[in-house]
């Protein structure tokens, strides 16, 4: 299938949209490269599928504009209808289309009219939610000095984007994400002040990913007032169900960062969590991470009281039967 919709891209589909069609080749091809994982570690597997499952849907309707004639003009309502689930995204791409095409836009381009619809209700914070949008919806970050000349937005990113997300009003959605945006900045400002404040009163609908990983990333932090404060923020979210189970999954996303202090407070926020369900995933990295980071996930089976403590154990008995595997004698000999 992806060979196929490969060969109609490059052969049959205008230009215009032959271009935009770049960014879902890349997505298919990182995709493939996060499959095959073993272990109990594969938050990035499971996310790569379900956008690899999306991908065949785009592929689809790409099948289906060659089948049916690629230069006749489309409506983005034609081309994706779904798009009017979410109130305001269809006219937002409606608008962007009259300075691009229906399949696909410059990033200046959407941050423009991203601008103009919804600056007036985010004020000097406008700039950075936009950004942040704009990065999420293509899944990787862009330059912070305005420099995205050849990056382009397509619908189909949009599209996949908002329901992912499970997004339904394009507004609202902005709104709390310029919450998160907040949230983040000041986590990471040097001003103390500003610091504990926002963890003492974080701005609603600001524990989300991004947010939830900031706040998780302070639980190294040096200064204790500002560890204790980002200690409590995670264990007042393990009291609330829902926020809890949105949680749990963002700090077991933390394990597999590439970053060592990152995996080290992804343990140390499971513990906070009080999340017994990542008892499996933490007796993985006590057997195979770096010592600081096996170190934390043992700290944080400890913390989960008997369910914990006795999968700790096995880990400790595992460990002490190898060096008797291979000592002298231990093996059947193959000498002759």
């Amino acid at each position: 299938m992806l060979q196929f919709c490969l060969n109609l891209i490059n052969k049959e589909l205008p230009r215009q949209y032959n271009n935009c069609s770049v960014p879902g080749w890349c997505l298919v091809a990182l995709c493939i490269k996060r499959l095959g994982m073993f272990g109990p570690l594969r938050c990035g597997e499971m996310y790569a599928l379900d956008k690899l499952l999306r991908e065949t849907r785009v592929f689809e309707i790409i099948r289906r504009i060659v089948r049916d004639n690629p230069n006749l003009p489309r409506q983005p309502a034609e081309v994706i209808p779904e798009l009017s689930q979410c109130f305001g995204a269809l006219s937002l791409w409606e608008q962007c289309a009259e300075h691009g095409t229906v399949y696909c836009v410059s990033v200046e381009n959407f941050l423009s009219t991203l601008s103009t619809s919804y600056s007036s209700m985010l004020h000097e914070r406008a700039d950075a939610v936009f950004l942040c949008l704009v990065e999420r919806i293509l899944d990787q970050r862009l330059p912070r000095r305005g420099n995205t000349e050849g990056q382009i937005v397509t619908m189909f990113q949009l599209w996949s984007y908002l329901e992912s997300n499970g997004i339904s009003d394009m507004k609202m959605h902005i709104s709390e994400l310029a919450g998160e945006v907040l949230l983040v900045q000041n986590l990471r400002s040097a001003d103390l002040d500003v610091i504990m404040n926002t963890l003492r009163q974080p701005p609603e609908h600001s524990l989300r990913r991004e947010g939830l990983h900031a706040v998780a990333k302070l639980l190294k932090d040096p200064r204790g007032k500002v560890l204790s404060s980002a200690n409590s923020v995670l264990k007042g979210l393990a009291a609330q169900p829902k926020q809890r189970e949105q949680a749990l999954v963002h700090c077991l996303e933390l394990l597999e960062d590439e970053d060592i202090d990152t995996r080290v407070c992804g343990c140390k926020a499971l513990a906070c969590l009080k999340a017994k369900e990542s008892i499996e995933q933490l007796v993985y990295i006590c057997q195979t991470d770096k010592e600081d980071v096996r170190d934390a996930a043992k700290q944080a089976l400890l913390a989960l009281g008997e369910e914990g403590k006795m999968a700790y154990r096995h880990v400790e008995i595992s460990q002490e039967s190898l060096p008797r595997l291979f000592a002298p004698g231990s093996m059947a000999s193959t000498a002759f």
